[in-house]
């Protein structure tokens, strides 16, 4: 799906340039921040015309359409798939990252919770085929033996509410809120929720990323995509009810979402979106060295390779630019 985010004139008019923005999933309210910046005319403003293209299930993968060179720009939901292509060879950038903390998470019930390392000897652990890698370097990260019964599931913890399992790998901003809408549960007395990076296994999300070429040729355009975001993402965490209704009226109008569940989606994400880091710095913000001394630690344990030096493939100097002047634009 193709969805027009911003127009300063035609693509190349009057100075405007034209960026082609693949996401790594539907144009839900997880890209709030973008949506926001389009809507309120800061791209516009910084003269420039981009475009999202939503992603899904049958979609190629973000960092795959921007090797091709179908767009300019990706926001890649997996840190580790980018780190492992720029790994083998492709001349990537990441310019930041919308959320701090990956939303990758452990969904449980009250009846068995799980809430620290110590809760996860044993589990009967509901998953997604593919995701075992993942669940293997958490074990082993917190010094256990990675002794979890998989089962393989879809997107919906329904299975987890009839007992096939003890706990749902899922994503902490969306299937907690069907036990909350579907079953009448609630964090603490129903349900639990914990993410990997409280389990000690942290992860940047939604990386920001282009060629290298791109910074090299445009970089003071690039330098205006990422302050226009920014101030997006510092929109939406004033006001994370407005980019709900944004979504269920233009950008995916056609996706039959649920305005109350968008806008309990986004009060969960906004936490995720801010750190120290952030609050310091300004928002989108990545740290090279936590991401080599912290992050690629359990990462290589989950079996990542050919992980690059993320001195090299994190440009920090855009949002350096961008924040110039304070961390609050």
């Amino acid at each position: 799906m193709l969805g027009t985010a911003a127009c300063g004139g035609g693509a190349g008019s009057g100075g405007t340039t034209a960026f082609k923005v693949a996401l790594g999933w539907i144009t839900d309210v997880e890209f709030a921040g973008f949506f926001l910046a389009a809507d309120r005319g800061y791209y516009r403003d910084e003269g420039l015309a981009v475009t999202f293209k939503g992603g899904g299930t049958n979609t190629p993968l973000p960092h795959v359409q921007l090797a091709s060179g179908a767009v300019d720009l990706t926001v890649d939901p997996n840190m580790r798939q980018v780190l492992e292509v720029i790994g083998q060879g492709n001349d990537l950038v990441m310019l930041g990252a919308q959320f701090q903390t990956d939303p990758n998470g452990l969904l449980s019930l009250a009846k068995r919770p799980v809430r620290t390392a110590a809760d996860l000897k044993g589990l009967r652990i509901l998953s997604q085929q593919g995701t075992q890698p993942l669940l293997n370097g958490l074990y082993k990260a917190n010094g256990l033996p990675p002794d979890f019964e998989f089962i393989p599931t879809g997107f919906d913890p329904g299975a987890l509410v009839q007992g096939q399992g003890d706990a749902y790998n899922c994503f902490v901003t969306n299937q907690p809120i069907i036990l909350e809408e579907q079953f009448g549960l609630k964090r603490g007395s129903g349900y639990e929720v914990v993410t990997y990076s409280e389990l000690g296994c942290p992860a940047y999300a939604n990386v920001i990323c282009c060629k290298r070429s791109l910074v090299q040729e445009k970089r003071d355009q690039v330098v205006r995509f990422m302050r226009a975001s920014a101030r997006g993402w510092q929109d939406n965490a004033a006001d994370p009810d407005a980019a709900a209704k944004l979504v269920i009226q233009k950008y995916g109008v056609d996706l039959g979402l649920n305005e109350k569940q968008q806008a309990r989606q986004n009060q969960l994400q906004v936490p995720l979106t801010e750190s120290t880091l952030t609050k310091a710095n300004g928002i989108l913000r990545m740290d090279p060295g936590v991401v080599e001394s912290t992050m690629y630690t359990w990462l290589r344990l989950a079996g990542a390779s050919s992980l690059p030096d993320p001195r090299h493939v994190i440009d920090t100097s855009i949002l350096a630019d961008v924040f110039k002047n304070g961390a609050r634009l």
